[in-house]
Formats: structure tokens, sequence, C-alpha cells
């Protein structure tokens, strides 16, 4: 039986995630800010999954979070990345860091790194990193990752954040050599706690969570997929709209290096 942590997995995509896996042969494990929350749901959809807190906008509770799951697991077989926000107004983490680039990337990236001890107990563990379409927006300021420098744009700031996933996993897959595989999905525009910002019109004909979860699970599952890394996803198939930037290694490298900066503190390993 392969175990399989969704972070993010109260609501959305991730819940729609939690509910698919939990029906079949998996140990499934969610985070959630709230566990009460998470108590109501495992309890409202008669879940076997069980839940671990955590606030992604503090790189000590993710590090807090991974030592548990170290204790708690022998081995974790699936890791998706689906936790996220989306800030319209210039906001601070805990650790004094921009909100969309903390928890949309650097959080992401403490916690694998973090557990990759537990995917390499695997025998063919899979890392997924969801991402978006609004990477195509091309936005990576290296010199003013966290907009201050700038007018602050909260649309600037997702997409920048949603193109790091990708850099992220791109470098990530080459660095473990398909030891370990590690692509990236997008979910697209769905029915989404993520785009109440949006203030979308014609909601009801929005494609439900569950469309936006299909991504995340054939990147899971596929035995196509055996062995294949560094990769982007959308539903079941390859996504061809990927942008140049989003695809250049010098790119991933110079923005690997720039996130060690936020989080090498935190790290129980160098990397």
């Amino acid at each position: 039986m392969k175990t399989v942590l969704i972070t993010g997995g109260t609501s959305g995509i991730g819940l729609e995630l939690v509910k698919y896996f939990d029906k079949g042969p998996y140990k499934v494990y969610f985070t959630t800010r709230s566990q009460e929350k998470a108590d109501s749901i495992i309890q409202e959809h008669q879940l076997k999954a069980k839940a671990y807190m955590v606030d992604f906008s503090s790189l000590q509770s993710v590090v807090e979070l991974s030592n548990t799951l170290q204790k708690d697991l022998p081995s974790l077989d699936i890791l998706i990345n689906n936790a996220g926000t989306w800030q319209m107004e210039f906001q601070e983490t805990h650790d004094g860091i921009e909100m969309n680039f903390a928890v949309n990337h650097l959080a992401p990236m403490l916690l694998t790194l973090q557990l990759l001890p537990l995917l390499s107990a695997s025998s063919s563990a899979r890392i997924i990193n969801t991402s978006s379409g609004a990477h195509r927006r091309d936005i990576l300021h290296f010199e003013d990752l966290e907009f201050r420098q700038s007018e602050y744009n909260g649309i600037s700031t997702y997409s920048q954040s949603k193109l790091c996933n990708i850099l992220f996993s791109l470098h990530l897959s080459k660095k473990l050599k398909e030891t370990i595989s590690v692509n990236t999905v997008h979910p697209g525009y769905v029915k989404s706690a993520l785009f109440d910002n949006m203030n979308p019109r014609n909601w009801d004909r929005v494609p439900s969570a569950f469309e936006g979860a299909r991504s995340a699970i054939y990147a899971a599952e596929s035995p196509e997929l055996e062995g294949v890394s560094g990769k982007y996803y959308f539903k079941e198939a390859e996504e061809p709209r990927l942008s140049a930037l989003a695809q250049d290694p010098a790119a991933a490298e110079q923005l690997w290096q720039k996130s060690m900066l936020y989080i090498s503190k935190f790290l129980s390993k160098p990397q």
C-alpha cells in the first residue's frame, strides 16, 4: 500500500485529491491549518486519512511538520504540493517574507527537501508540484523577488510564484537524476477558493475542483510516467504551453541559489 501526502487538503482541489486517494489502495495524509476543520471533513466524508497541522506562512512550522512525518512514517511514495495562496495586497509571513512567494514557493520547496529521506525510502517515489498557466506571464524579478522595490501587484507576484514552482521542479529533477520523479501540474481554472480574488462571472459554468485534481492524479498514478521527471502536465497529457523561461536551466539554477538564501538555515542537511 502506497503512502501519499497532500498539502492543503481541506478544500478545493486538495480535498478532492484526499477523497480520491482515500478510496484507493493508499495510506493518505494531508495538511491543514485547522484540526477542527480537518476532523469535520474526515467525519463528513468518512475518510481513513490522517491530518497534520502546519502553517505554510511559517518556515519553522514546515520544519516541525517534516520532523513529525519522519518520526511517524517509514517512507513516502507520493508527495503532492498543492497548498497555496493568492494575496492581492502586500503581506509578510511570520518570517518577514512576502506572502505569495513564501507560501507558494519557499514552503513547498523546504518541505520537499526535508522529506527527501522519506521519499528516498520508497522504491518509486513521485513529487508533484502544483503550478498554473499564470506562469506564462514570465515574471521573475531576481533582484526583487518579494516586490519590495516596485509597485506591488498581486497578480504578478502570484504568477511569479507559479513560475518558481516549475523552475524548482526542473532543477530538483536534475539533482535527483530520476531516482525520484519530480513533475509539475497545471490544474486549470476550476472552482476553488484560490480564485475568489478574480470575482469570476458565470461561476456555475466553471469546472469542478475535481477537474482540477485530474492533473495531479495522472502525475501520481499513471504507469506511463514511471521514471519520467521534469515535465509539466495538464489533465492526462503533457502540457505544450510551457513558456521558454520555465524551461531555462540557468534560470532554474539561479532561482535555486536565491531560494536557498531564505531556507538554508531551516534545512536539516545542506543541499
